[in-house]
């Protein structure tokens, strides 16, 4: 994303190119990782999902709207999606808030990027050739 800002690109351009290809890594974790999950953990007595832990933590106490909303900012969306799934949250739902996520942070990365490289242009001046 911000190779693209700096390139000159047009920031729609860059957020539709980001958005895109975050949410199809998304569908793609989230339609494929439930059953590849289910395979891993059959068999076994517990879930698969580890009860103990930093990320435990943060799944209990915010769920599968604070997990959508927050998880694409601090890693990739589809290790997001993947881990949201190893811990047990449910598909659907999932992908409707890792959407709203990637959305948000995309539109707000691209925003700060965009009026950053012009605060920069003002400063310095724009580049030559």
């Amino acid at each position: 994303m911000p190779a693209g800002i700096a390139l000159g690109l047009p920031p729609f351009v860059v957020w539709l190119v980001t958005v895109s290809g975050s949410l199809l890594s998304v569908v793609v974790v989230g339609t494929t990782g439930g059953a590849l999950r289910d395979r891993l953990v059959r068999g076994r007595a517990d879930s698969g999902a580890p009860r103990t832990g930093r990320l435990y933590r943060i799944w209990m106490r915010h769920g599968v709207p604070g997990w959508g909303l927050i998880s694409p900012l601090v890693m990739a969306p589809p290790m997001g999606t993947a881990v949201a799934l190893l811990l047990g949250a449910p598909r659907r739902r999932l992908l409707v808030w890792m959407a709203a996520g990637v959305v948000l942070w995309t539109s707000i990365l691209v925003l700060a990027g965009t009026i950053g490289l012009g605060v920069v242009h003002l400063i310095l001046g724009p580049a030559r050739p």
